[in-house]
Parts: C-alpha cells; sequence; structure tokens
C-alpha cells in the first residue's frame, strides 16, 4: 500500500527533490562505465567489488520504499540477505552485471517516483515501523521521512567515492 498526501510539493520543489536524488545516482551509474561481470567481481585488499555497492544501495533503495512508501520488498530475500547492511556477501550467488545495474535502477526510480508528491508536512512523517536494528545510530534518523530521504541521497554520493577509489586500485580512470 503506496501512502498518500493530500497537498503535494509544488513543482519545482519536486524537481529539485528528483535532481538532488539524481546526483549520487548518476555517479554510481558512471562509475559502473567499463566493468564486465567478471572485472565487477574483482576487489584489491581494501575495497568492496563493484557488484557489492549496487546491490548494496538498491537494498538500501528498496529499504527507504518499504518504510516509508509502504510498498513490498522490490529485491527477494536472498538478494536482500547477500547485500543489505550486516550481511556476508557471497560472491557466488551474484546476479550479471547488467541485472545488478537494472535492480539498483529500478529501486532508484521507485524513489523518484514517490518524491514528486511528497506535501512539505510529509517531510516530518515518522515510519510507522522502527527502522532495522543494523542501521545502528542513523536508525533513529531513517524513521523520519525527509531525514531518510537525505540520507538515501547521501548514501549514494558516499559510495560513489569508494567506488572511484575501487576504479583507481583497479587501474582504471575515474570520471570523479
Amino acid at each position: 500500500m503506496t501512502q498518500s498526501t493530500l497537498t503535494p510539493v509544488p513543482q519545482a520543489v519536486g524537481r529539485h527533490l528528483v535532481q538532488a536524488l539524481d546526483v549520487g545516482y548518476d555517479l554510481v551509474l558512471a562509475l559502473t562505465e567499463g566493468f564486465d561481470d567478471d572485472s565487477a567481481l574483482q576487489a584489491p585488499d581494501g575495497h568492496k567489488p563493484l557488484v557489492w555497492f549496487l546491490g548494496h544501495l538498491a537494498c538500501a533503495k528498496d529499504y527507504f520504499s518499504t518504510l516509508h512508501q509502504g510498498t513490498p520488498k522490490a529485491v527477494t530475500e536472498e538478494f536482500s540477505d547477500n547485500f543489505a547492511d550486516g550481511a556476508d556477501t557471497d560472491f557466488t550467488h551474484v546476479p550479471p552485471l547488467t541485472e545488478m545495474i537494472a535492480i539498483y535502477r529500478s529501486a532508484h526510480q521507485r524513489i523518484r517516483d514517490f518524491v514528486t508528491g511528497l506535501a512539505p508536512q510529509d517531510f516530518s512523517r515518522r515510519s510507522a515501523l522502527f527502522p532495522d536494528e543494523n542501521m545502528g545510530e542513523y536508525a533513529e534518523q531513517f524513521a523520519t521521512l525527509g531525514k531518510a530521504l537525505a540520507l538515501t541521497q547521501m548514501h549514494d554520493s558516499f559510495h560513489a567515492g569508494q567506488m572511484a577509489h575501487l576504479r583507481l586500485a583497479l587501474g582504471m580512470e575515474s570520471p570523479v
């Protein structure tokens, strides 16, 4: 069940929210360029492979949607168990890179569609469910829609920086 609002955000605000969400998202997608199924699983010491970032970010976005949009999970339980916070990722059970990117894109699009219909009063709305304990210090902040939206946007950008370092460690150029 998707939660609805009565007073939509003015169109310019909705566009701004979408643009803000797209900044980190676009960085993540740019950082996937030049990888294939094999190289997306490679990670020098001190790094995680590209597929981990895509799976982790898709899970985080999916969690936002289930918590604040009231939508059912879009990723499978197996996928979530493999990539969500606290997961011990088994890289032998990873979909092909094109599918990982598609899952990430789909999770992002659900949030993107949602924010255009928010009303100003929605940003202080708390989720009926308290965020998972794996969120640690961010759980309390993630319980409020506006803060969860900001954290979700920053999350992509944060991991994009790590993905840029991964590319450099693999001898690839980085667009950022």
